[in-house]
């Protein structure tokens, strides 16, 4: 954070691989190396190599089938959800959609960079009205995520 700015963290930028439970049946999803047979959203993710190789799977990355190269989180779930290919996503962002059925977490392994989501704003301004009830609602809505990473859920 540069000199002169507050920030808080709202959850880590943990990813994992994500993808339809149609998607699962289809390709008979069984163990990590199962998914280099599945077009992949946005295969030039930085985090789609990372996860395979903390997972230990060796791959050509560059030979895999891509659906599109879509570059936001928003729309790679979607593309997942329609059952276009798998998405490496922050899982916590999806709770919804998990619950409901519509995404699947294939597998138990999470990465993890160092990097995280935060609410950052200038120290002159933290006691604002605006920022302040903003940081309070945010912070508080989001110890929930921050929880859940904590205890490994």
């Amino acid at each position: 954070m540069g000199p002169g700015l507050i920030g808080h963290e709202l959850v880590k930028a943990e990813f994992t691989p994500m993808m339809s439970p149609a998607l699962v049946e289809e390709y008979d999803i069984r163990e990590p190396a199962d998914l280099l047979r599945v077009p992949m959203i946005s295969p030039d993710d930085h985090w789609l190599p990372a996860w395979f190789k903390m997972a230990g799977v060796e791959g050509d990355f560059d030979s895999v089938r891509s659906f599109a190269r879509l570059r936001s989180q928003g729309l790679e779930a979607a593309a997942a959800m329609a059952g276009r290919g798998f998405a490496m996503l922050t899982a916590p962002f999806y709770a919804d959609e998990i619950a409901a059925g519509r995404l699947v977490q294939p597998f138990e392994a999470v990465g993890w960079d160092g990097h995280a989501y935060y609410f950052v704003y200038p120290e002159s301004r933290r006691n604002w009205p605006k920022i302040r009830a903003f940081r309070d609602w945010i912070v508080a809505a989001t110890q929930p995520l921050r929880d859940r990473q904590r205890s490994g859920a």
